[in-house]
């Protein structure tokens, strides 16, 4: 079977901000079917998200879009291909929202406003209302409808969902398995990542800890981390999350950085582990990966 060639690739990419690296060597693929970024706050992910919209550029390392460098691409071009959908906050007060998705638009092609609201689920009347006269969910559909004004190849969506009650939730991920359009996925959210992302990339104190087909990935995780995140989720009805390890620690220095929070951690975990294969189309990077899978 043929492997489909990433729309976006992140090569040993590390990233920061003045001389402070907060995103280590990290090397993942953006293909099709979804991507997903999971993991804590502070973790890299929206940093991450920057640098693949070409708004920060790597320490070291580099990005590329198909087989081209990113610092070296037309980036008017770029824009139209790929386009971020940030929280609905990011919608100016001051304009309505057909203002908002027309700002998108050549002036000649602004008339295309009513059938991209249309197309995001809201009706024509829509366009004429300011964001405080919207609900949370219909700003955030005005937010992917602006998004999809310029056709683009690529969504980059941070955290896209998290502002909004679970009706209205299900609603937008409805909306956004259904557009056809490839997705990369920055989220804290579980359930989010298993409905929109093939794969995913468990990302830990700046660093990719685990990578994988999302459904494997969430059932049978191959890093500690990846099986705290999991086993924190609330269950209806069920008794609360246990705690694994010492939650309030940060992350270690040297060798693993998740080794003084993890249950698992022995004294190999002072040396840092190496990504390694764990399975078919599974990374880990965890001394004890095959006895978590075992």
């Amino acid at each position: 079977m043929t492997v489909p060639a990433p729309v976006l690739r992140a090569e040993r990419v590390t990233l920061g901000y003045g001389r402070t690296a907060v995103v280590h060597d990290v090397s993942l693929d953006v293909t099709e079917g979804g991507v997903g970024l999971i993991g804590e706050s502070g973790s890299g992910k929206t940093t991450l998200a920057r640098a693949f919209l070409g708004l920060l550029a790597p320490m070291s390392g580099a990005i590329w879009y198909g087989d081209q460098n990113l610092k070296k691409l037309d980036m008017r071009r770029f824009r139209r291909d790929v386009q971020p959908v940030f929280q609905a906050e990011a919608l100016d007060p001051r304009m309505s929202a057909g203002a908002s998705v027309a700002e998108a638009l050549p002036r000649k092609e602004r008339d295309r406003v009513p059938a991209l609201l249309e197309k995001v689920g809201l009706p024509a009347e829509v366009a004429g209302r300011r964001p405080h006269q919207l609900s949370g969910g219909q700003r955030q559909r005005v937010v992917i409808a602006r998004a999809l004004a310029v056709s683009p190849r690529l969504l980059i969506l941070d955290e896209p969902t998290s502002a909004l009650d679970v009706t209205v939730q299900a609603r937008i991920l409805d909306l956004l398995a259904g557009l056809g359009t490839e997705r990369l996925l920055i989220t804290h959210n579980l359930a989010v990542v298993s409905r929109l992302c093939r794969t995913a990339h468990v990302l830990f104190a700046g660093r990719v800890v685990e990578s994988g087909p999302t459904a494997e990935l969430l059932a049978r995780p191959a890093h500690p981390y990846t099986l705290a995140l999991r086993d924190a989720v609330p269950k209806l009805g069920g008794a609360p999350p246990p705690a694994r390890g010492r939650t309030e620690a940060r992350p270690a220095a040297t060798g693993c950085p998740f080794r003084l929070r993890c249950p698992l951690a022995v004294a190999a975990c002072e040396r840092a582990p190496e990504p390694r294969e764990v399975g078919e189309g599974r990374r880990a990077a965890c001394h004890r990966a095959e006895e978590l899978l075992s």
